[in-house]
């Protein structure tokens, strides 16, 4: 069957991550059952496989896989996608591993194993791979995705990918609030039919000056995760501790139904994150199932500790919308933290 690229199931919003390290409990008592309920609102499940020539991935974790955790993992996802219908998809997004033609022929011998075992929806870091359609002819019903780590931001750059040949294109997540850049990548959309993705849950600040290096400590070869090392100190931790409008800024989805599904006008596939931490995938479950039951929130309620003025939260959850993350001069994340009646300042 060939890849239909132009239409998706309008309830498959959600691309859900996989966690490799989850306990059998774990996946018995609620990662299973969950997927059983919900498989209707997901788009695809992805994982991570410790294959050549990528050994290791931007999350710093495929190192840590061993031989029989990658088996396991691979066995575990095709039977999800035999018996539950969900598509299961292979995520390589080391961007650091050249895009050489070596690589890429060894790339192609780990496609035929995959390809083989009925894999059919990957992750890849370069479009140079792309270019002369070797990949599309050898394997027609393969649908390819973008990394996010490529910051795919103007919609110049997703026709780009298109025209490439790939079947996904992920977005990058500093769009969550940029509305003129989301208006113009829905005119692209309408032209070329193939599905935008963005990654909705990170909790990463947006516009963040260190995540391309993070990256690149992650992608090393034999590195530990990022948040283990030593140097991520002064990043991400250090500023939450200083900045109490921290959690204002993330580029996270808006909370609120209403504000969520606004953005199903410009986005049709969420990306959702947790493939190293648990509590970061529970996070994404508690999301699908938010949005499937029609909740009022749409995840964590984060709002409700804070007690916010509601004349400033309503003005920054409009404001954001399009505020860009030019933080340096804008003050309204710190007027509405300074509205707060729990805060001690």
């Amino acid at each position: 069957m060939k890849i239909d690229e132009y239409k998706i199931i309008n309830t498959k919003r959600f691309s859900l991550p996989f966690n490799s390290f989850i306990t059998p409990k774990e996946f018995q008592t609620l990662y299973y059952p969950f997927l059983e309920e919900y498989k209707d609102y997901i788009y695809d499940i992805y994982f991570s496989v410790a294959l050549p020539p990528f050994y290791n991935d931007a999350m710093g974790q495929s190192n840590q896989l061993t031989q029989q955790i990658m088996k396991n993992t691979l066995s575990v996802m095709l039977d999800i996608q035999k018996k539950l219908n969900i598509t299961v998809s292979v995520t390589f997004n080391n961007i650091h591993v050249e895009p050489s033609l070596k690589n890429k022929e060894i790339f192609l011998k780990t496609l035929d194993f995959l390809y083989d075992r009925g894999i059919r929806s990957i992750t890849i870091p370069h479009i140079h791979w792309m270019y002369d359609g070797q990949i599309k002819k050898l394997y027609p019903e393969l649908l390819i995705k973008n990394t996010v780590l490529r910051k795919v931001n103007t919609p110049q750059m997703y026709v780009d990918y298109v025209k490439a040949g790939f079947n996904v294109v992920n977005i990058d997540r500093i769009n969550l609030r940029d509305r003129d850049n989301l208006k113009r990548f829905k005119k692209a959309y309408l032209k070329y039919k193939i599905p935008i993705s963005i990654l909705v849950n990170e909790s990463c600040r947006g516009g963040c000056p260190a995540m391309d290096e993070h990256y690149t400590l992650n992608c090393a070869k034999d590195s530990i995760p990022y948040f283990k090392q030593e140097i991520s100190q002064n990043t991400c931790s250090v500023w939450r501790g200083q900045d109490s409008s921290y959690h204002l800024r993330v580029a996270n989805m808006p909370i609120i139904k209403d504000d969520f599904k606004e953005f199903e006008e410009y986005i049709q596939i969420f990306k959702l994150h947790g493939r190293s931490e648990m509590s970061v995938l529970r996070n994404s479950i508690d999301i699908v199932k938010d949005y499937a039951n029609n909740n009022e929130i749409i995840g964590k309620n984060w709002m409700k500790n804070y007690n916010y003025d509601e004349k400033k939260l309503k003005h920054w959850k409009e404001f954001t919308k399009n505020c860009k993350f030019e933080c340096w001069d804008c003050k309204v994340c710190d007027d509405l933290t300074l509205s707060s009646k729990e805060m001690c300042f």
